[in-house]
């Protein structure tokens, strides 16, 4: 769930991405809108700029997952109508992020389902920073904050 930049809330659910929304602080909310994409553990965020973002595992296409949306949730953009843009295709998912001061998001994820003794056994935080390409073409993965660049010979 997330607060609009209007002030109504929305809320999105798996399996396939039911979206939600409330004007009177989450009293009442509308009847779900089915987009039809198939995801897990959804985390809305809204960015500083109005953007509603939403980092999600993906049932389909596996991994970390980025869809956006320009209109409050309403319309969705994504690199297909099954999967949204890749953040992290080698994990599994459960995703957090949090925007930061210079408007790229800090994303943490875990790397298993955790689903069998050995998931948990393994089981690791893996972090990463992206950001919403203005041009809605998808997001840019970005280095660390403070990471400094530099050819190793």
């Amino acid at each position: 769930m997330a607060q609009l930049s209007d002030g109504r809330l929305v809320m999105m659910t798996r399996p396939e991405g039911d979206t939600t929304w409330s004007e009177d602080g989450g009293k009442t909310w509308t009847e779900p809108v089915t987009f039809g994409m198939r995801m897990f553990d959804p985390n809305l965020i809204t960015l500083r700029d109005g953007t509603l973002l939403c980092l999600h595992g993906s049932y389909g296409a596996g991994g970390v997952r980025a869809i956006f949306s320009r209109d409050g949730g309403k319309t969705w953009i994504a690199p297909a109508a099954d999967h949204g843009f890749i953040v992290d295709d080698s994990t599994y998912g459960c995703v957090r992020g949090i925007e930061l001061p210079d408007g790229s998001v800090f994303a943490v994820y875990i790397n298993t389902g955790g689903h069998a003794v050995r998931d948990a056994q393994t089981e690791r935080i893996w972090c990463i920073r992206l950001r919403v390409r203005p041009d809605d073409s998808g997001i840019d993965l970005l280095p660390a904050p403070g990471l400094r660049h530099e050819k190793i010979e």
